[in-house]
């Protein structure tokens, strides 16, 4: 059983962003954890962004100058021009993830930054791994197609995706009565 569904998720994003550091950063995480499915290893080595290449799009450079484009909304892809404007009002950044002192943030930080944001609007902590599950369920949920779950994932092999697509055991037990050719065999011994 899932312990979040799509629209408490969704919720989160009908909040107000808090102007400060620490409020854009924690919508920004949750933008690309749930939004885009990255992980927060890939995140946390996101060194810039460039925002609206084109309406609607977001290039984002890693470490060993690697950049790759992402889909971004538009109330993202304010936040994340507001989060910029700051970042670089900071004296001695060199870095996407910095605090107020111009530090790298960490991995560890980071999940912070989210659980603190889950806490402030009544839902308990979530792991980034957990919230980025979610999206692709909820996302195959809505109607998406394998292949478009793959890319968002930026899995290689499809069978990656079998384990996300549904975690309800009920579900599947339906399924497999309703459906699978063992049932009927079981059935008639």
């Amino acid at each position: 059983q899932q312990r979040f569904d799509a629209k408490q998720i969704n919720e989160l994003f009908q909040y107000s962003t808090d102007s400060s550091l620490k409020g854009y950063q924690q919508r920004l995480l949750l933008e690309l954890i749930y939004g885009l499915g990255m992980s927060l290893t890939k995140i946390v080595n996101i060194k810039s962004a460039t925002p609206e290449l084109d309406e609607g799009r977001v290039r984002l450079y890693f470490q060993n100058s690697r950049y790759r484009d992402y889909p971004f909304s538009q109330p993202a892809l304010n936040i994340l021009k507001s989060y910029l404007k700051l970042i670089d009002s900071i004296e001695g950044h060199n870095t996407f993830w910095i605090n107020k002192n111009a530090k790298a943030l960490s991995t560890t930080q980071l999940q912070n930054l989210l659980n603190k944001y889950f806490e402030a609007h009544d839902l308990p902590a979530i792991n980034a791994n957990e919230l980025r599950d979610l999206s692709v369920q909820h996302f195959s949920q809505e109607g998406a197609d394998i292949r478009s779950l793959q890319a968002l994932r930026q899995f290689k092999q499809l069978r990656r995706l079998q384990s996300l697509n549904e975690p309800d055991f009920s579900h599947l037990q339906k399924s497999f009565k309703q459906k699978h050719l063992r049932s009927t065999v079981l059935k008639e011994t």
